[in-house]
């Protein structure tokens, strides 16, 4: 009991922005079996709101949802993932919030978590360099925990329909989706073959199958917003039944698979092969669009819009970069982030002048700029080591 409402805090802690009403009747745990539950919940319609999307939820339905957890044999029976169900309606939203700020902050973080992951690798690298006499990778307990849930990963995803349905754009309502029977993915040998686990490997190898995607596309047709919400969602189980009787089809039944082999670390593999390494193979792909899906796909696009905008936020940016002005400004900012990094090395942090330039300076010149800053410093510490050296 004690367990079962610690279980519902989290997810309703965790989903709890996501689900509408979330009751924890709803969820089902079986303690020594691992088994995790959850059936029958609707999505709140602003759940997308976080995302920033020009999206609006008319109705998200999701039957179950099973994860399974061996808490007895985490490192040799599968973990498993299984949702069977999930329908989903959305339309337009008409008053779209743009929040500049969150906008701003959010492709900072971005750009400095791929600044200190090229500037960790590079690290971990010259590590391995140093000590090859012992290359490998001593991992922690959690490395190892993670790595094995991950070799042991099962998903299973059946029964999914994502729908967009637009009375706005045109004269006309429109709808358009993604079907999906189901995706799977399990844990296989160097063969490609299912095998049960005994032993541990530096790579994963993993197959995932896609069966029976298809993507419709119905113009001037009675739109689902005008129904109920259980009747938005039968009919969302009966186009994925295929008994709708208007189903223009884009894409049909569409199956691939994909073989990822995926290494366990870049140490393990001497920093010689990729850390993951897919290979997708697609049956035949059939492709139709007609002339009224063709005009409903450019009014969704707004090129001109589109275009507009990127004539406005990036060529003409692209073009005043070339202006003597424009690159004296930019290299006075990269000499000065460039001392600023300098002392943060020498422990003297200015940070809030640092992030204002990290803000500004694009991320191929802050990769840059902070290398060559570590490089003097080495320079400048061996070049220290060599005089005290001769003082001795």
């Amino acid at each position: 009991m004690v367990f079962e409402h610690l279980a519902a805090f989290f997810i309703d802690k965790f989903l709890g922005n996501y689900i509408e009403d979330f009751d924890s009747h709803q969820l089902k745990i079986h303690l020594w079996t691992g088994d995790i539950i959850l059936e029958n919940v609707h999505l709140k319609t602003n759940a997308l709101n976080d995302f920033n999307v020009p999206l609006e939820i008319i109705t998200g339905y999701l039957e179950k949802l099973r994860i399974h957890i061996p808490w007895k044999h985490l490192y040799t029976y599968p973990t498993k993932i299984e949702l069977d169900g999930f329908y989903l309606l959305v339309t337009p939203k008409t008053d779209v919030n743009y929040d500049v700020e969150r906008k701003e902050k959010e492709e900072y973080e971005s750009k400095m978590k791929q600044v200190k992951k090229v500037e960790e690798f590079r690290r971990e690298r010259e590590l391995f360099k140093k000590n090859k006499q012992n290359p490998h990778h001593k991992d922690t307990f959690f490395e190892r925990l993670e790595f094995h849930i991950l070799r042991n990963l099962e998903i299973e995803i059946n029964n999914i329909h994502i729908a967009y349905d637009d009375k706005t754009t045109k004269s006309y309502p429109f709808q358009c989706g993604i079907i999906l029977n189901y995706i799977k993915l399990h844990t296989t040998n160097d063969q490609w073959k299912d095998f049960e686990l005994k032993e541990d490997s530096k790579i994963i190898y993993k197959l995932a199958q896609i069966n029976n995607l298809s993507i419709y596309w119905n113009s001037n047709i009675k739109s689902r917003l005008d129904l109920s919400k259980q009747d938005i969602i039968d009919d969302l189980k009966s186009i994925k039944q295929l008994n709708y009787p208007k189903m223009n089809l884009i894409v049909q039944s569409l199956n691939c698979q994909a073989k990822l082999k995926i290494a366990k670390t870049a140490q393990e593999q001497d920093f010689e092969e990729t850390v993951l390494a897919t290979d997708i193979d697609f049956e035949d792909i059939y492709l139709n669009i007609n002339r009224n899906q063709y005009s409903d796909l450019l009014d969704v696009l707004e090129w001109k819009f589109a275009y507009t905008a990127i004539l406005n936020e990036h060529v003409r940016l692209r073009l005043a970069t070339f202006k003597w002005e424009v690159i004296k400004e930019n290299l006075n900012r990269y000499k000065e982030y460039r001392e600023i990094y300098l002392q943060e090395l020498n422990h003297h942090k200015n940070e809030k002048r640092a992030q204002e330039l990290e803000k500004q300076i694009d991320l191929f010149n802050l990769i840059y700029i902070r290398r060559t800053a570590q490089i003097q410093i080495n320079i400048q510490l061996f070049s220290f080591k060599i005089n005290l050296l001769c003082l001795i």
